[in-house]
């Protein structure tokens, strides 16, 4: 600041002298550090690689030199899982990631930052960051089947139950919505009782005769994109039931035998069998 100072006699003519006065103002901390918003949010998508920078936080000092140089670091207890996952630059206040950013163990995290001026008391102020995990598809879904019987008698009806089949997926939003279906042309469907929880059922004739036991394998698939798909496979056995007559593999038989033939001598040998 300059100042002109000017000195005047009461002489006539009055004779003046003027002097020039420069005063310099030393600064002290008196202006808290401010942030540009007291709270920032930013979305980040899960399992993204170290070092990615997801937002820089930025505070101003009015004040000059050392009270208006900002230090930036994280403070507060909520903050011990997020600081293992995303770390600041305490002279930029660039956020980055350090850790593993997962949705399925954490779909936000809340940090809060302080700045400190580096004057003498410091000065300090305070914002939140919130960060939004997306969700990516990079988990497949999960099939657990229970077996409801050892074996199926072959003539259970249609309808009746086989199986329990359950689906999950740990994903969020569409990447967690599982369908399932049979991929093979088998006489069993698949029916939903409730959500992701189904009953493998007899849909058809069986006939152990015929086919002894099935290999039914089921699909699920998520809604994700690309979407992920896990396939399971269930046997069901067949046990038998009487439902079949012995039968001669020839219906009309023909021999010939010598006269005189001994008593008790071979005509001829008859065999029949049985599917059962």
């Amino acid at each position: 600041m300059k100042l002109l100072l000017t000195a005047v006699d009461g002489g006539k003519p009055p004779r003046s002298g003027t002097l020039q006065i420069t005063v310099h103002v030393f600064d002290t901390n008196d202006n808290t550090p401010i942030f540009s918003k007291p709270l920032y949010k930013v979305k980040v998508e899960e399992n993204v690689s170290n070092g990615t920078k997801i937002i820089t936080l930025t505070a101003s000092d009015l004040d000059e030199g050392i009270n208006s140089d900002i230090v930036y670091y994280f403070v507060g207890n909520s903050n011990e899982k997020g600081s293992s996952i995303f770390a600041i630059d305490p002279y930029t206040g660039d956020v980055s990631v350090k850790g593993n950013v997962d949705y399925e163990e954490n779909v936000g995290t809340e940090l809060r930052v302080q700045a400190a001026d580096q004057g003498q008391p410091p000065k300090t102020t305070h914002c939140k960051v919130l960060v939004e995990v997306v969700d990516i598809n990079d988990n497949a879904p999960e099939i657990a089947i229970t077996s409801l019987m050892s074996t199926v008698r072959e003539d259970d009806k249609s309808g009746a139950a086989v199986a329990l089949v359950m689906l999950s997926d740990k994903d969020g939003g569409k990447n967690g919505i599982v369908n399932c279906q049979i991929s093979d042309t088998v006489p069993f469907k698949l029916q939903c009782s409730y959500k992701n929880h189904y009953s493998l059922v007899v849909d058809g004739p069986l006939d152990r005769e015929k086919c002894s036991q099935y290999n039914i394998s089921i699909v699920a698939m998520d809604e994700g994109t690309p979407a992920l798909s896990i396939p399971s496979v269930v046997t069901v056995h067949f046990s038998d039931v009487k439902d079949n007559p012995p039968r001669y593999p020839e219906r009309l038989i023909n021999t010939d035998f010598k006269e005189n033939s001994p008593v008790g001598g071979l005509i001829v040998s008859v065999s029949a069998y049985d599917p059962d």
